[in-house]
């Protein structure tokens, strides 16, 4: 077997033989006998020289190759070391492309993106998104397993909806139907009521609703927690904000594309009602069924920027007709929520919220909501035998990605969004 050397490791090999793979990124004839390639792999870039024999059948951009040669210092300012090959050898040759992506921007608009994905993501500012999301999520396990949370993989075809309000894809089972799961809710709340306690859950979640906004997916990454034993939604937003400012200075030691500072300042909290408020008093706009939209969102982060120097801020205390059944009435206002969301950088990213523990208060809510308790049994049954105080909440990946990066629409920050 052949032994590979990724780009990133030529410093090491210095004067001595090396076998590089990967895509042929760039190609500059010098002249007859000369010719440098670019040549890309997960490791970075290298550039590699042919002459002679090994410049009259070039391959073409895009290819994929094997190259041997000597690893040698280099005059180019960007590649301190190149390799001179001695061997070529194509291992898949490329079509003509049919955009350009050796270029600093990728230039083609979402449809041609979507159309010709993979070769998309080629493009570096792709790979380094993409990079970006796989160390927000393996932080995001790191963060809640140190706090003593059980990871979990809950069920994706279910046979009932959490969700008030939320569309359902519809699927059959087995000639029955059932429906792809719009939020692992339930199942959090009953692992909790299971004795685990803290749980947490990075799955795909589905929502059928027709939309063509920068700001939506029918299919995204739902990072879940939930936790027994806490009575002050406080607790909760002071656990998120938390989890952001150790995310956000772990990608600053380790990416330059992060377009927020890494110090996070605190966020400010305040009431729903009193954030539309300030929109209402500051730019005239009313609320007609009292709760935010998406200019509200943008409008109340350049208000918490400019007061309090950080582009978020956290909303509680949301009407309980626009909460889920399972949210628990407010402590002081009962027609309110002990909910919250986080709008980060003009965008929701988080709801989250305590959730209703006692039986017959549930199961009044859920009759309030006109829904059939003996539909829910399979959720029920764990409140029945004792369930402890409890709350969590849920971020959206590709939202918090896409905010991170300063992203224009979220599909950017999905990897292959459902078409």
């Amino acid at each position: 077997m052949i032994k590979r050397t990724l780009s990133n490791e030529l410093l090491g090999s210095l004067g001595q033989a090396v076998t590089l793979q990967g895509w042929v990124r760039r190609i500059r004839e010098v002249s007859a006998g000369l010719v440098f390639l670019i040549v890309a792999d997960r490791g970075g870039e290298t550039q590699v020289v042919l002459s002679g024999s090994l410049t009259t059948q070039l391959p073409t951009v895009e290819s994929v190759v094997e190259i041997t040669g000597v690893v040698q210092t280099s005059r180019s300012r960007v590649f301190p070391h190149e390799l001179a090959a001695n061997q070529l050898t194509v291992l898949s040759q490329a079509e003509p492309l049919p955009f350009p992506i050796n270029q600093a921007e990728l230039g083609v608009g979402l449809d041609i993106m979507d159309k010709f994905r993979p070769l998309a993501l080629r493009h570096p500012l792709y790979q380094d998104v993409f990079r970006v999301q796989h160390r927000l999520l393996a932080h995001f396990a790191e963060f809640f397993s140190q706090q003593g949370f059980t990871r979990v993989s809950t069920p994706k075809m279910v046979a009932t909806g959490t969700e008030g309000g939320a569309e359902l894809f519809k699927i059959d089972y087995f000639g029955e139907t059932a429906y792809l799961a719009q939020s692992p809710q339930f199942f959090k709340q009953m692992l909790v009521g299971a004795g685990f306690e803290r749980v947490f859950e990075m799955g795909p979640v589905f929502r059928a609703e027709a939309h063509h906004t920068s700001r939506h997916l029918n299919e995204f990454i739902s990072l879940d927690i939930e936790m027994g034993f806490v009575e002050d939604v406080n607790v909760l937003m002071d656990l998120e904000e938390s989890f952001l400012r150790s995310l956000l200075q772990d990608l600053h030691e380790r990416f330059s594309t992060i377009t927020i500072a890494p110090e996070l300042p605190t966020i400010p909290r305040l009431p729903l009602g009193e954030a539309l408020g300030i929109i209402h008093r500051e730019h005239g706009k009313v609320s007609e069924d009292g709760n935010i939209d998406p200019e509200g969102e943008r409008l109340i982060c350049q208000w918490a920027e400019r007061e309090h120097g950080v582009p978020a801020a956290f909303l509680h205390s949301y009407p309980r007709h626009i909460r889920p059944f399972y949210a628990l009435p407010g402590v002081k206002n009962a027609g309110l929520t002990e909910s919250f969301d986080l709008i980060f950088r003009g965008q929701e990213i988080t709801t989250g919220g305590l959730r209703q523990h006692q039986l017959n208060l549930l199961l009044e809510s859920m009759r309030e909501r006109g829904l059939t308790p003996e539909k829910y049994e399979f959720y029920l049954q764990v409140f029945r035998y004792g369930m402890p105080p409890h709350g969590g909440f849920a971020i959206g990946a590709e939202r918090l990605t896409m905010q991170l990066l300063g992203l224009k629409n979220i599909r950017e920050a999905s990897v292959l969004p459902l078409m």
